[in-house]
C-alpha cells in the first residue's frame, strides 16, 4: 500500500498553533518517519505522501518541505520506507505566490500544494479559516496559477463548500483534485448527508477530480466496517476505485487507535472490490496522482 496521508511534526523545529488547542493535547508530540514505521508494523507499506501539517503559516513554507525532503533522503541511505511525496503548504493569494511555488518544485518531492478552505467565521481553530476563500477573485487567481507548476491540489472543505468548489475546479482542469478525508461528511449536522452527498457528486462529475479515503474516526468512533462502508461505498460507486485513495491521516488518527486495526477496519469496507479495484484504492490511484 501507499499511504497519501501522513503528517509529521518537530516541535522544536517548527510551531503548529492548531496544536496548542486543548483538545489535542494527545498529539502534542514529535511524529518522524521512524515513529510511523513503528506505528503501521508489519503491513506492506511502499512508502507514503507527506501532506503539509499546518506549520505557522508566518513562517516560510519551503523551510517544511526542505526538511521532509531530507527526512526521505535519511530513509533512502538507510534503505527503509520513507517519504515518497510532500503536499506542500502555499497562500494561493499571496502576492509573492510564483516565487513561492518555484522555490517549493526546487525540491524533487514536491507534488502538490495544501491550503485548507474549510472556513468557520465563528471558529476558534487555529487549523480552520475565519475567511471564505473560495470566494477570494485573488485565491481563484492563484489556483490557477498550479496549473503552470503542474502542480495538483488537495482540498480540505466543508459539504456546504464542495459545490462552489466544484464551479472553480471546473475551469482548471489542468490542477489534478483531490478531496481530503471523504469530503468531511456530517450526520449531526447534514441530517441524512444530502449535502454532502450533493457536493461529493459534482465534483464527481469532473474527471480530473478525486477522494481520499482517508481519517476514519472523522466518520465516527469507534471505528467499525459498519460505519464506514456506507460513505466508502457512495464513493467509490460515484468516483469509481481508479480516483479513490487510501490515506491514513496519522498521527491525527491516533488517539481513535492503533494503525493496524484502523486499516482492518478500513480493508473490511472494501471487502466486495474485485483484487484490481482493491490495489487502485491502496496504491494504483496513488502512484498515478503523485507520479510516483
Amino acid at each position: 500500500m501507499i499511504d497519501t496521508h501522513v503528517h509529521h511534526f518537530d516541535l522544536q523545529r517548527f510551531h503548529y498553533p492548531w496544536l496548542d488547542g486543548p483538545d489535542v493535547h494527545e498529539l502534542r508530540h514529535d511524529y518522524l518517519p521512524a515513529q510511523f514505521r513503528v506505528d503501521v508494523g508489519g503491513l506492506d507499506l511502499e512508502g507514503w505522501v507527506h501532506v503539509q501539517a499546518e506549520v505557522d503559516h508566518a513562517a516560510d513554507p519551503v523551510l517544511e518541505t526542505e526538511w521532509i525532503s531530507d527526512l526521505s533522503r535519511q530513509a533512502s541511505a538507510a534503505g527503509v520506507t520513507g517519504p515518497l511525496a510532500c503536499v506542500v503548504f502555499a497562500d494561493l493569494r499571496s502576492a509573492h505566490l510564483e516565487r513561492v511555488l518555484e522555490r517549493q518544485c526546487a525540491h524533487p518531492l514536491t507534488r502538490g500544494v495544501r491550503q485548507e478552505v474549510w472556513c468557520d467565521p465563528e471558529s476558534t481553530r487555529a487549523d480552520i479559516p475565519r475567511e471564505d476563500m473560495l470566494s477570494d477573485p485573488a485565491w481563484v487567481r492563484g489556483y490557477r496559477r498550479l496549473a503552470d507548476f503542474g502542480l495538483s491540489f488537495d482540498l480540505l472543505a466543508f459539504p456546504r463548500q464542495l459545490q462552489q468548489a466544484a464551479e472553480i475546479l471546473a475551469d482548471v482542469p489542468d490542477v489534478p483534485v483531490v478531496l481530503d478525508h471523504f469530503g468531511v461528511p456530517d450526520p449531526d449536522g447534514d441530517p441524512g448527508l444530502e449535502t454532502w452527498r450533493a457536493g461529493a457528486a459534482a465534483l464527481a462529475e469532473l474527471p480530473h477530480a478525486h477522494v481520499k479515503l482517508s481519517g476514519l474516526s472523522m466518520l465516527g468512533t469507534p471505528r467499525t466496517a459498519e460505519r464506514a462502508r456506507p460513505v466508502i461505498s457512495e464513493l467509490l460507486g460515484l468516483f469509481g476505485p481508479r480516483r479513490c485513495m487510501f490515506g491514513s491521516n496519522f498521527p491525527v488518527e491516533q488517539p481513535a487507535g492503533d494503525y493496524p486495526s484502523m486499516y482492518e477496519v478500513f480493508l473490511d469496507a472494501l471487502g466486495d472490490l474485485s483484487a484490481a479495484d482493491r490495489e487502485a484504492v491502496l496504491s494504483g490511484t496513488a502512484r498515478r496522482f503523485y507520479r510516483l
